[in-house]
């Protein structure tokens, strides 16, 4: 059997999927504000989140209600919709480039009279050639309130939030890292404190399900079929097809093959690793079947995006 992507006994299916899609985090602004003050964003299509460190703010967009966040909450658009964020609704608002501008000439913009806010904002980039059920999942907007001030999220926020005064609120490697940390956690703690979370979320709070999944992510080499993974999480081929179908809502082998070609994606597009390599530790047969399977998923053979990313 070929080497093992994926060898550690605490496997972690949703940091595989995030490191697989090239979640990469950082922060685009950190200020101290003094009301009245305003900010807008425009669609980007990528995670973003704003955390109020003090004070009580409102974000909204057009297709959603204001939401008052109170000091130490986080909110996260996970589509990174267009969206607005002020001390009140109905503010006046400065675009958010604007706002990021003045910050890094040293020059930030809501300055005039008593600080009301201190706010800092960050986005995740990812992969968009992929695409994973778990991107589907995610709600509009998520609001995380009473964080504990010594719990595993709020001491990566502070860690951030020291970095960049260290910084001079300019981004840093470190910032950006502790960012994607930040995005796992945020997610982790999503799915555990909602139980009436939907597809892909809900697959992570399935046992059995998961037990799959975690199976299917550490060994992508592996001749999966039916029959070897039911017997593995301990399901009939019918449970595990029905089970699987409604929470993951794709069938366990399209879930694989979609899986696998991502995987390859991933190892092509950023790393150097020989495509025979890549085809024995993602379950395809030979390089030659890596590349047709690429080609129909991709309209581009492994050579072709290889050869783009070193031109770029």
């Amino acid at each position: 059997m070929p080497e093992r992507l994926n060898q550690e006994p605490n496997f972690d299916v949703l940091g595989d999927i995030l490191e697989t899609l090239r979640f990469r985090g950082s922060v685009f602004f950190r200020s101290d504000l003094a009301a009245p003050w305003g900010i807008s964003l425009t669609d980007m299509g990528i995670p973003r989140f704003h955390i109020m460190l003090s004070g009580e703010c409102f974000v909204g967009s057009d297709a959603q209600q204001p939401v008052k966040a109170e000091e130490t909450d986080i909110i996260m658009l996970p589509t990174g919709n267009s969206h607005w964020i002020a001390d009140m609704p109905d503010r006046e608002l400065i675009p958010s480039t604007q706002a990021g501008e003045a910050c890094e000439l040293g020059n930030p913009l809501f300055q005039e009279g008593e600080i009301t806010n201190r706010l800092m904002c960050g986005m995740v980039h990812y992969d968009q050639g992929a695409s994973h059920p778990i991107l589907d999942a995610l709600p509009e907007m998520m609001h995380f309130s009473m964080l504990a001030s010594n719990g595993p999220i709020w001491s990566v926020v502070n860690l951030i939030d020291i970095e960049m005064q260290g910084n001079r609120d300019r981004g840093s490697r470190i910032a950006d890292r502790l960012t994607e940390v930040l995005f796992l956690q945020l997610l982790n703690h999503f799915v555990r404190e909602n139980e009436g979370a939907t597809g892909f979320l809900a697959a992570l709070r399935d046992r059995r399900v998961y037990r799959a999944l975690t199976l299917i992510h550490q060994e992508p080499e592996f001749n999966w079929s039916l029959t070897s993974l039911g017997e593995r999480v301990g399901m009939s081929k019918a449970t595990l097809v029905r089970r699987f179908q409604d929470v993951v809502g794709v069938s366990p082998m399209s879930y694989i093959s979609d899986w696998r070609i991502m995987k390859a994606h991933s190892l092509v597009k950023y790393t150097a690793t020989p495509f025979e390599h890549i085809a024995d530790a993602t379950g395809f047969a030979s390089a030659r079947t890596l590349s047709r399977a690429f080609q129909r998923h991709y309209g581009c053979t492994p050579s072709e995006l290889r050869r783009s990313q070193n031109d770029a």
